[in-house]
């Protein structure tokens, strides 16, 4: 039947209308195939009636952690997916599990979770935001979410590589992440005039969260409250369980411990990672002497290091500061103004031997902090520092 197609594998020449026949059929074949795939994820999208999409520079993974365990609270099936410092699927029942990737995050990986979402009858889906250029925010909303209620926790300025480092360039993304004809919860602080635009352009009702004057915590959980009482979730029932919504693995977290016979103070900020959200940390926690601080710089965020970098040279106690990660780093650290004696390459490569590096320059009960990328070096500084941090 395919006598032709031997042909062409020996050399001889394929007629110009079986070669046109081919390309049809494959042509044919794929657009089916996308055809299929497409439908079965709007006919995935439909069987879960409550979807909440999660978007903005910081808060993401711990807000979407406390409205599913609000709307739990209130004997809903919730499945939530984490993508912050770690991905993470919560499971309606609360436990939980690693969101195996194959090869890099893409926000194709959605289609997935609506499938297990279905598998599991769930009655809502809370997911994190993962796209960050404008196009990328779009499309996920538009066609993998088509979110219900949509929720932006904060516009700080970061992701300068793909989005430029104009001030308002994360707020003007964010606003393709509103929903049509849903329900969009915004803090107080991403909301602009572009933002009301949008969601009256896409007949979308909305709730603004006031979090000024409060505290990450805080903010974090009175937007989570806000999500759950758009959905009739009353506070008494809701709130209990917001607060004891277990924290992502790269939260924020200040301990004590002894190393060496030397007492000191770690701050983990590792995913504290845009300079507005440490600054909020850092005036926090006074300290009278120059703490130790530990950069650890992702090597595909040169522009985030240097944000950083100008940060810390501009503090009144200028920080004793060891970079790792990204070799640039160094370079950029005294680019911003760190004298050779201020700044150093770190050279432990384990936990342990970090912790001591850095507890040897800092004075006794003196402030070690932690930024820049939870992962690497990050990660097992925090598995280390949590042994240290007494239980609740």
């Amino acid at each position: 039947m395919f006598h032709w197609l031997a042909d062409a594998t020996a050399g001889a020449h394929i007629r110009d209308t079986r070669l046109l026949i081919v390309a049809g059929a494959v042509w044919l074949t794929c657009c089916l195939w996308l055809w299929i795939s497409a439908s079965r994820h709007r006919r995935n999208i439909r069987a879960v009636p409550i979807r909440i999409h999660v978007a903005g520079t910081r808060g993401k993974s711990t807000v979407t952690r406390m409205i599913a365990a609000g709307m739990r609270a209130a004997d809903m099936r919730v499945l939530a997916k984490a993508t912050g410092s770690a991905p993470r699927l919560i499971l309606p029942d609360g436990s939980e599990e690693i969101w195996a990737r194959r090869g890099l995050a893409s926000i194709r990986e959605q289609i997935r979770l609506f499938r297990r979402a279905v598998g599991l009858k769930a009655d809502a889906l809370v997911v994190e935001c993962m796209a960050i250029q404008p196009e990328m925010i779009w499309a996920s909303e538009t066609h993998l979410i088509q979110a219900t209620t949509t929720v932006i926790t904060n516009a700080r300025p970061d992701h300068f590589e793909e989005l430029g480092e104009e001030p308002g360039a994360m707020a003007d993304a964010l606003r393709w992440v509103v929903p049509t004809n849903g329900h969009l919860v915004v803090s107080d602080e991403a909301f602009t005039d572009a933002l009301r635009k949008s969601a009256v352009a896409r007949n979308c009702k909305l709730t603004i969260v006031s979090i000024t004057g409060l505290d990450p915590h805080e903010a974090n959980r009175a937007i989570a409250m806000a999500v759950c009482e758009t959905h009739a979730i009353d506070a008494t029932v809701a709130g209990p369980a917001i607060e004891a919504a277990t924290p992502d693995p790269g939260h924020f977290f200040e301990t004590r411990l002894t190393i060496g016979g030397k007492a000191i103070r770690f701050a983990n900020a590792f995913s504290s990672n845009d300079v507005d959200s440490l600054a909020i940390r850092w005036n926090e926690i006074a300290t009278s002497e120059a703490p130790v601080v530990l950069f650890n710089a992702r090597p595909d965020r040169p522009l985030r290091t240097q944000h950083f970098m100008a940060y810390l040279a501009s503090l009144p106690v200028r920080p004793k500061l060891f970079v790792t990660g990204d070799p640039l780093s160094f370079h950029l650290a005294r680019r911003a103004g760190f004298s050779e004696s201020d700044v150093r390459r770190l050279n432990a490569t384990s936990a342990t031997a970090a912790l001591a590096e850095l507890a040897g320059a800092a004075a006794n009960d003196g402030m070690i902090w932690g930024i820049g990328n939870f992962y690497g070096l990050g990660l097992g500084l925090t598995a280390e520092l949590e042994k240290h941090v007494p239980a609740c």
